[in-house]
């Protein structure tokens, strides 16, 4: 359980540097390719983003070490504390200093994850649910995920941004459940594995949430969008992971009382940071990262190329 343990925490660090870079360059394309393909062509000429994809990567290999060492419902949460090491991230960027509340908040964030992990103690279930399993699963959250990125595509700013983050927040919790089975299958049968439907859902489920993940990103700050990622994500692994994986989370009496403390205690350090005017003030000006947005092949003037950040 340790090393599942570490291991998502360097993938949280992974993903923290992916999702600073990625949402810096993001913001330098025009608003819309958004939820578009074209989105992904155009931010393949950045630089910055293709950094950022390989601190993605990195972290996706680093996340499927953890799923095959442990379960679902553990390391979901640990990645999910990325959050709370990408805003710092951005702050030491773009020169800020956290206040205290903010580093309050990065605190309680790390708390309530660690306390939830430290009371629910999920143990190892099963890595191949049964198809009906499967179709219980997948309906309701390709539907889901459907409903909000349809009512994204008619929203702008700060609330295309969230709904947008809830979408991702949602894809890649499925993303976590499919990778494990797909690590899982692989292991097992080999090359085998690829004659099963898991490994080609992943691929595509993969894609639709960097997709949708990029356009939240250029919709507005991380602080609008990361925070539903940072929620939605382990709720879903750690729902998933109790029901269609058997991973027994504690959930009786003062278990759950205890979980449900922790997770509020995470909750409400995600929401701070969310609404810190630090993290704000980081995307308010036109310094730092701005340099590349500017009037270069990068950005371009206006709201659509945007003269501030180019994540």
């Amino acid at each position: 359980m340790t090393g599942s343990i570490v291991a998502a925490l360097l993938a949280a660090c992974s993903f923290a540097g992916a999702a600073v870079l990625q949402q810096e360059a993001a913001q330098t394309i025009s608003s819309n390719d958004s939820l578009r393909l074209r989105l992904l062509l155009a931010l393949l000429r950045r630089p910055r983003w293709l950094a950022g994809v390989g601190l993605l990567l990195a972290g996706y290999g680093l996340q499927a070490v953890a799923l095959a060492l442990g379960p679902v419902a553990v390391v979901q949460p640990v990645v999910a504390t990325e959050l709370a090491l990408a805003i710092p991230l951005a702050m030491v960027r773009r020169r800020r200093r956290p206040t205290w509340r903010d580093g309050a908040a990065i605190v309680a964030v790390l708390a309530g994850v660690a306390g939830f992990l430290l009371v629910a103690s999920p143990a190892k279930g099963t890595a191949d649910p049964g198809m009906r399993t499967w179709i219980a699963v997948l309906v309701p959250i390709g539907a889901a995920d459907a409903v909000l990125v349809a009512l994204a595509a008619g929203a702008r700013g700060p609330r295309k941004a969230m709904l947008l983050g809830s979408a991702a927040g949602i894809a890649f919790g499925l993303l976590a459940v499919l990778t494990k089975a797909t690590a899982y299958g692989i292991g097992r049968h080999g090359a085998a594995a690829f004659a099963s439907w898991q490994p080609y859902l992943l691929v595509a489920t993969g894609i639709a949430a960097l997709v949708v993940s990029q356009s939240a990103y250029q919709a507005g700050p991380l602080a609008f969008s990361m925070p539903f990622v940072a929620v939605l994500e382990p709720i879903l692994a750690v729902l998933v992971g109790d029901t269609a994986f058997d991973e027994q989370v504690r959930l009786a009496g003062g278990y759950l009382a205890a979980e449900v403390v922790a997770a509020a205690v995470a909750v409400t350090g995600l929401v701070a940071l969310a609404r810190s005017p630090t993290v704000h003030s980081i995307y308010e000006d036109g310094d730092g990262a701005a340099g590349e947005a500017g009037t270069g092949p990068e950005g371009g003037t206006g709201p659509e190329g945007g003269t501030g950040p180019d994540r």
